[in-house]
């Protein structure tokens, strides 16, 4: 069933075409709350605040854009109100490993078994310095970052996103290409 249908299903009150959605989009919404909350109970309060707010919403929903865009907008207006409140920008790395050790929902790929412990702990010190240099972004630009290069949208979906023009997109994602090549030149040869 496409999104669409499904929501048709919710707004008549089809709880089983609600849970479909959240099980199609659980993991890709968590995942950008980690991305801004940096913590995994955070991510998954914004998550299941996201799921709530659709659900209600759903008997005045008009698909004017991709559902899931739909979604990424309200969770990066939740993951950035909450931030906000604690005066706080972090982000975290998706490679960073879940509670007790193992893999969190946050790692999407899994590591190449190939891999040594010298090229782990170098991929590890890279992130961390592209880590502290993107929090130093404004929220917006930051955003930009994240939506575009580890979520993967398109610049008109991300314009959606943030109720912005695509060239506005362009703009933010440009000011922070150069802010974060200048601050990461030192480094260039590391990277």
């Amino acid at each position: 069933m496409t999104d669409k249908e499904l929501m048709v299903r919710v707004k008549a009150g089809d709880q089983s075409a609600f849970k479909a959605i959240v099980e199609r989009y659980q993991r890709r919404v968590i995942n950008v709350g980690y991305r801004f909350l940096g913590n995994q109970e955070d991510a998954e309060d914004v998550a299941q605040e996201t799921f709530l707010r659709l659900y209600l919403s759903a008997r005045s929903y008009k698909p004017k854009a991709e559902l899931f865009t739909y979604l990424y907008t309200i969770v990066t207006h939740l993951a950035l109100n909450r931030l906000r409140k604690k005066k706080r920008l972090r982000w975290f790395s998706l490679n960073q490993l879940g509670r007790n050790g193992e893999a969190g929902i946050d790692q999407e790929v899994p590591a190449d078994p190939a891999d040594q412990p010298d090229q782990s702990l170098e991929r590890a010190e890279r992130e961390a310095i592209v880590r502290r240099a993107l929090d130093t972004l404004p929220a917006a630009q930051k955003t930009t970052v994240i939506l575009s290069r580890y979520e993967g949208l398109s610049y008109k979906q991300i314009a959606e996103v943030m109720d912005i023009s695509v060239s506005a997109v362009e703009s933010k994602l440009h000011r922070a290409k150069q802010t974060l090549r200048k601050k990461l030149s030192a480094y260039s040869e590391d990277l």
